[in-house]
C-alpha cells in the first residue's frame, strides 16, 4: 500500500479555535494515567505538553507524589475525578506490571472513550473495542507482533499496518519518519529532526497526540484517529523544529507548540 503524504494544511480540520460559547468542558477533558516513581518526569512532559495545544482540561491520575509534582509544574492542571473525554495511558510507567498500573489501566481501558496506549500501557493492545491509537517504537512494537526490530525498521509500513490489522487499533510508529497505519490506510510523514531521538521525546509526543483526540472526542473513531495521529506528530516535528536548530531542550519544545497551532490555524 503507498503511503499518503501529510501536511500543514491537512491538519487544520482538528486545530479548531475556542468559539465564543465554548468552556472548559467543550474544549475536551484529557485523563492521563502517565509517570511513575521510577519515571515521573513523564507525568509532567505529558501534562505539560497536552495543555499546550489549546484543550479545555487535563486530569492526571497517579500516585500521590506524582501529583504534587505535576501540580507545582502545572497548577491548571486537576487531580481530582471527574469528566473525561479521551485517555492517555503509560507514558513513563515501567514495562513491569504494579498494583497501581494494573487496576489504574485496566479501569481505564473499560471505558468506551478514545484512548493513546503509550510504553507501559502497550500490553493493553487489542483488549478494547474503542479507538484506540499505540505509539510504539520500533522495538516496542517487535515485542507485540513477535517481528525482529531491525526488520520493523527496514519496512515500517509493512509491519505498522499488520500490527494495525492484527490488533484492530491505530498503529503510530514513531521514527525519523513517523508512520501512522490503521486496516485501511498509512501516512507517513516528512523526515523529523534528529535531534529528536532523545529521552523524553515520545512523551511530548503523547501528550500532545492525547490532547487532540480529547480536543475533537465529539468526532474521535477508528477512522480518523489516523489523521489525528498524523496531526500530533506533525505538530510534534515542528515544535522541535522552531525550538532549536540543533539540540533540543524538551521544555523550550513544549513552549513551541502554542506557536505552531497558532501558525496552522490562522
Amino acid at each position: 500500500m503507498k503511503p499518503e503524504s501529510w501536511n500543514a494544511s491537512k491538519c487544520v480540520p482538528y486545530l479548531t479555535k475556542p468559539k465564543k460559547s465554548d468552556h472548559k468542558y467543550r474544549r475536551g477533558v484529557l485523563g492521563c494515567v502517565t509517570g511513575s516513581k521510577q519515571y515521573p518526569g513523564a507525568a509532567l512532559l505529558t501534562t505539560s505538553a497536552a495543555l499546550s495545544v489549546g484543550i479545555g482540561m487535563v486530569r492526571y491520575f497517579g500516585p500521590e507524589a506524582i501529583k504534587r509534582a505535576v501540580i507545582q509544574n502545572r497548577p491548571e492542571v486537576v487531580v481530582q475525578t471527574g469528566k473525561v473525554d479521551a485517555y492517555l495511558l503509560g507514558s513513563g510507567i515501567p514495562a513491569k506490571k504494579s498494583i497501581f498500573r494494573k487496576i489504574t489501566m485496566e479501569m481505564a481501558n473499560r471505558s468506551n472513550l478514545p484512548k493513546v496506549l503509550d510504553a507501559g500501557a502497550l500490553y493493553l493492545t487489542g483488549t478494547s473495542k474503542s479507538p484506540t491509537i499505540i505509539t510504539p517504537h520500533a522495538g516496542e512494537l517487535a515485542e507485540l507482533i513477535n517481528v525482529p526490530a531491525k526488520e520493523i525498521d527496514a519496512d515500517p509500513i509493512k509491519y505498522a499496518l499488520e500490527a494495525a490489522k492484527q490488533f484492530k487499533v491505530t498503529v503510530l510508529l514513531k521514527g525519523n519518519k513517523t508512520v501512522i497505519a490503521n486496516a485501511d490506510r498509512v501516512i507517513q510523514l516528512p523526515s523529523a529532526p534528529t535531534w529528536l531521538a532523545t529521552a523524553g521525546t515520545g512523551d511530548v509526543l503523547a501528550g500532545i497526540l492525547g490532547s487532540l483526540i480529547a480536543l475533537n472526542h465529539q468526532i474521535a473513531n477508528h477512522e480518523n484517529l489516523i489523521e489525528i495521529g498524523a496531526t500530533a506528530s506533525f505538530l510534534h516535528a515542528k515544535a522541535a523544529e522552531e525550538s532549536s536548530d540543533g539540540p533540543l531542550n524538551l521544555k523550550y519544545v513544549i513552549d513551541c507548540i502554542p506557536k505552531e497551532v497558532s501558525k496552522l490555524i490562522k
